[in-house]
């Protein structure tokens, strides 16, 4: 079972074991730990022993980030109560989880408490994968923000203590006793917490453990006992008294770029209480972030390496992110076994992810499905989603936080997301290469999208076929003919001339992985470039983590992901051999790696 990404790595899978749950009466009960996850009383319970003895409901009410750290997630059942009790203008509420629940046994936890607490039908309705690593929910347009970690809490934390800059006003600890669950109460929780807490931080536990008193103890907080009484004996609450940290998170930031990279990034920032300038001379939703018909779908990897993890969780955090936002539409997919994947890949594909998430289907079960013929093996996708960029772009657009400009601000921090363009930034390995997609009318329709062997997508008018990869320019027709090719080798019979067309530039790195993060030699420079084909998957994804580090919040990426993507890689490479798309020469020059066709 992995633990963390580390532990995952080495069994080659990134599906986390789930809790093993049972239920006596209503409580829902671990036959492992041999613990209940709330008594009877559920919310009440949360109310006396975490939320009350620190005083949230006043401290969160006078707060402009109130951020809340919990041990144990479970049920979600304590993220609940404090959301509903803590009116701060936002709330972030960060937990650790080594075996999450399944989702099933969520609801079932919850079902007795869904009336009084409506948020519980939104948090199932966003169940994150047992999937290893950070996942990231957002509720209430953005006022209150949901970080479970999934994996080992120690190894949670210390990513956590890395990225956190703007402190933790409250710490919740809620794992199983110590007695039951040694591994979490180690001497290292503690230290953690004191290292990423602001002064006078409050810590409320269950347990009364002495040796959790004592080791909060020793890491600067000054314990009390909570007289508990008819329930228990009491519980234990405490104050950080050590200096804290604190961070000041920027009041406005400059934008550049109208495509999906750049209206991604300008509503996680505007959500987090930032006022944004976006500036694009060429306009909103031009260029690749006008296409119609794009596939939000992971392009999955097999085992447990930094990239495949990458993927997963830009897959799982982008598909959930723009669910229900105008343009889009949560169709799944189909990933059919071809060149880049071929049917062993896929089967280990299944093998690394949560059974939940990814089902490898036989040609005969896929064709079921799609309602035509498939020619080989393929993954269904449920979650993935098909995407009218330029609708998705205008509705993320959409926020008083943001306004569009023709000239940027002067002195503050700026966001490049400006595709293919580099500017003053030579050393970043980034160019254009063109794609094309046609609109052809088709006898029938198949039910859902389906990609590996190029991509047809079902659209109001017709079936939208592609994508070319143009690494020089093509004569004109070349690409329609092309994407006839690859719909007539779907369906066996001459497609006739399209009805539609959408040409576009794919902005691409070397490496093929986007440019995200700050530039190390500009203080307040950020990028969010080179996504691809990609884009619907990272560009989230990405805007997210930028807009989490500008403000001083952990990105829902560990360090080893954020390094995977950093502009800082390209400096390094550039002590062996040129920047490859230097001159104008070479700017249509093939990246490094083999572009995987959609």
């Amino acid at each position: 079972m992995p633990s963390s990404p580390a532990s995952a790595t080495e069994s080659e899978t990134l599906a986390i074991e789930p809790a093993a749950v049972g239920f006596d009466g209503g409580r829902p009960v671990s036959p492992v730990f041999e613990d209940i996850y709330f008594d009877a009383d559920g919310p009440a319970e949360t109310l006396r022993v975490f939320l009350g003895p620190a005083a949230i409901e006043t401290r969160a009410r006078a707060a402009k980030l109130f951020t809340v750290a919990e041990l144990g997630f479970g049920t979600g059942l304590n993220f609940l109560v404090t959301a509903n009790v803590a009116k701060a203008h936002r709330l972030h509420f960060v937990s650790f989880e080594r075996h999450p629940l399944r989702r099933d046994d969520a609801e079932k936890a919850l079902a007795q408490w869904r009336r009084d607490y409506p948020l519980a039908t939104e948090l199932l309705d966003a169940w994150p994968p047992a999937l290893a690593g950070w996942h990231r929910r957002h509720f209430a347009d953005g006022r209150i923000q949901l970080s479970i970690w999934h994996g080992d809490a120690a190894d949670g934390l210390r990513d956590f203590t890395r990225q956190q800059r703007c402190g933790v006003d409250a710490w919740f600890l809620d794992g199983f006793a110590p007695s039951r669950n040694p591994a979490m109460w180690r001497a290292q929780l503690f230290q953690h917490m004191a290292a990423c807490s602001v002064a006078g931080a409050t810590v409320t536990t269950f347990t009364a453990a002495g040796q959790v008193r004592r080791g909060l103890e020793a890491a600067g907080f000054e314990t009390r006992r909570v007289d508990q009484r008819p329930h228990k004996r009491h519980s234990i609450a405490g104050v950080f008294r050590g200096a804290g940290i604190a961070f000041a998170a920027p009041e406005r930031v400059n934008v550049l770029g109208g495509g999906l990279a750049g209206a991604c990034t300008a509503r996680a920032l505007a959500e987090k209480r930032v006022d944004v300038t976006l500036v694009d001379p060429a306009g909103i939703a031009t260029g690749a972030s006008a296409v119609p018909a794009a596939v939000l779908h992971g392009r999955l990897l097999a085992g447990a390496s930094a990239e495949a993890r990458l993927r997963a969780q830009a897959f799982a955090y982008s598909s959930e992110r723009l669910r229900g936002l105008r343009g889009t539409r949560q169709t799944g997919v189909l990933q059919v076994a071809g060149v880049n994947a071929n049917a062993e890949r896929l089967r280990g594909v299944a093998g690394a992810l949560p059974k939940d998430w990814v089902r490898f289907l036989s040609a005969e079960e896929a064709s079921r499905l799609a309602d035509m013929p498939v020619p080989d093996v393929a993954l269904h996708i449920p979650s993935a989603l098909t995407v009218n960029a330029a609708e998705c772009v205008r509705a993320l657009l959409e926020h008083p936080r943001i306004k569009a400009d023709e000239v940027s601000d002067e002195g503050v921090t700026t966001v490049l997301a400006t595709g293919a363009h580099r500017g003053e930034f030579s050393h970043l390995e980034l160019t254009g290469i063109s794609g094309q997609m046609d609109l052809f009318r088709v006898p029938h329709m198949p039910t859902l999208p389906l990609v590996g062997r190029g991509s047809l997508v079902p659209g109001a008018k017709g079936l939208w076929v592609g994508a070319t990869y143009e690494y020089r320019p093509w004569p004109a027709g070349d690409g329609e003919l092309a994407n006839a090719k690859r719909l007539a080798d779907w369906t066996k019979t001459a497609p006739g001339t399209a009805i539609d067309s959408f040409h576009g530039i794919r902005a691409v790195t070397s490496d093929r992985l986007p440019i995200v993060g700050h530039d190390a030699s500009q203080e307040r420079v950020w990028f969010s470039l080179g996504h691809g084909s990609h884009g619907t998957v990272t560009a989230p994804f990405a805007a997210e983590c930028v807009a989490s580090q500008i403000v001083g919040e952990a990105a829902p990426a560990d360090a080893e992901l954020l390094e995977l993507l950093s502009p800082d890689r390209f400096h390094a490479r550039q002590q062996r051999r040129p920047n490859p798309f230097r001159s104008r020469r070479t700017e249509a020059i093939t990246p490094d790696r083999t572009p995987e066709r959609s």
